[in-house]
């Protein structure tokens, strides 16, 4: 007997084999997690930006290598995530490979990208003790990219080994 499931017309439509309700949950709870976290990302960076600039005024050099440092990361970061899609996961999980887009690049951009937020944050904030804070979150990134790689790699074996090749970082 075909598993069936019902539309929102109410017709019948044929569930595809080997996917769960319990699947289908957690594809869509990263689906939301993926683009709540992007928006809060998108919403508080003007936020601060302007926050910062009512109670500092004057622009300097380190003003703007910082701001276009986080415009740049921004941009980037956004694009991955969306490039991303479905495949995010809060923890290191494979569900699909990547390869396109910034992916096609770097392996991990979205990391990447946020590394290069956080240091233009500490340049435009010209607060250059946050750089010991900045080391530390370089340090938990690649940890954290070499459990995914570890968990891509025992998932996808030799396509994955010929994309690192293939990749960056």
């Amino acid at each position: 007997m075909q598993d069936l499931t019902f539309g929102a017309s109410g017709m019948e439509i044929p569930r595809p084999a080997g996917i769960s309700d319990r699947e289908k949950l957690l594809s869509m709870r990263n689906n939301i997690l993926n683009y709540l976290t992007l928006a809060v990302v998108l919403l508080a960076f003007p936020l601060l930006v302007l926050f910062y600039l009512k109670s500092e005024p004057v622009l300097t050099v380190y003003s703007y290598i910082g701001l276009s440092l986080m415009c740049i990361s921004l941009v980037l970061f956004t694009i991955a995530r969306i490039q991303l899609g479905s495949s995010f996961q809060v923890s290191a999980k494979a569900n699909k490979l990547v390869t396109t887009g910034l992916y096609g690049i770097v392996r991990h951009p979205v990391y990447y990208s946020g590394i290069i937020l956080i240091l233009g944050v500490v340049i435009f904030s010209r607060q250059f003790f946050l750089l010991f804070i900045w080391a530390g979150l370089i340090f938990v990134q690649q940890k954290r990219i070499r459990n995914e790689e570890k968990v891509l790699e025992d998932k996808f074996g030799e396509e994955y080994v010929k994309y690192k090749k293939n990749t960056w970082f």
